[in-house]
């Protein structure tokens, strides 16, 4: 049974290439802004290095799950009784992944190495592919399933089944160059799912100069509207009324028609 909002905080910042201490300490600062009674926090993609290209780099920067990042992220989430989600380099028996972690403050996490791996950048030549399909977390009243960036472009891979999830919950580094599908893509899954969509990205210019816009992380209802979205801070936060998802789910039933389907 539904029974309170969630309050969710986006932080939308750029990234220092491979430099976890200050990418940690630019955290630090962040959550000393956000707003009070915070549920979730969720950080873009590869929130601590940025995306390594170089093969020995991202192997040499990569860490277990039991690493000092996510030591420090469990700390931090336990000080201040929330929720941190994003994603980062990750190492298992020699390989790397683009992993995505939630963790709770109650010390339980939940990890997913991105399934699609975007080739035309070279990813499949730096990470491993994860095999697993995308996990739901139940937290605070809400089902909150968890994708990578490019997840976002399959809408089966993403597809919401006898309302499982009340939330998609996307981390990214998503360019400049493609911000006008990232944004419509994140506005089509909350429609065709029936779900809250937030979509946190980066912003700045990583160290090839490829721009990744500002304001580009968007907080969506299930309607397909636009609720929060960046103005001057890199946080972007919003109230998500379960109550109000619910309503509407009953009102517009299209979920019930919805073809079955499995993912191999």
């Amino acid at each position: 049974m539904f029974t309170r909002n969630l309050r969710i905080a986006l932080i939308e910042d750029n990234i220092a290439h491979g430099d976890k201490a200050a990418n940690l300490e630019q955290l630090r600062r962040n959550l000393l802004n956000i707003p009070e009674d915070t549920d979730l926090v969720v950080l873009p993609e590869l929130f601590s290095t940025g995306f390594i290209d170089n093969a020995e780099q991202a192997l040499e920067l990569a860490e277990r799950n039991t690493g000092e990042t996510m030591r420090e992220l469990k700390s931090l989430a336990a000080d201040r009784s929330v929720a941190i989600a994003g994603s980062f380099l990750a190492r298992t028996a020699g390989q790397v992944y683009n992993r995505a972690f939630f963790l709770e403050p109650n010390d339980e996490e939940t990890f997913y190495d991105k399934r699609h791996l975007f080739t035309f950048s070279g990813e499949d030549k730096i990470f491993s592919r994860g095999t697993r399909l995308a996990p739901i977390v139940r937290f605070r009243g809400f089902n909150i399933k968890l994708i990578v960036c490019y997840d976002l472009r399959f809408p089966v891979f993403c597809r919401n089944v006898n309302n499982d999830y009340d939330m998609l919950l996307v981390v990214a580094n998503w360019p400049q160059a493609r911000v006008s599908a990232w944004k419509q893509l994140l506005i089509a899954r909350a429609i065709e799912n029936e779900c809250f969509v937030c979509g946190v990205n980066r912003c700045g210019a990583d160290h090839h100069g490829v721009e990744y816009s500002e304001g580009s992380s968007l907080i969506v209802d299930f309607k397909g509207k636009t609720i929060a979205q960046r103005a001057t801070s890199p946080i972007i936060a919003a109230d998500l009324s379960p109550a109000h998802l619910e309503q509407f789910r009953t009102k517009f039933p299209a979920w019930r028609d919805a073809d079955s389907f499995t993912i191999e």
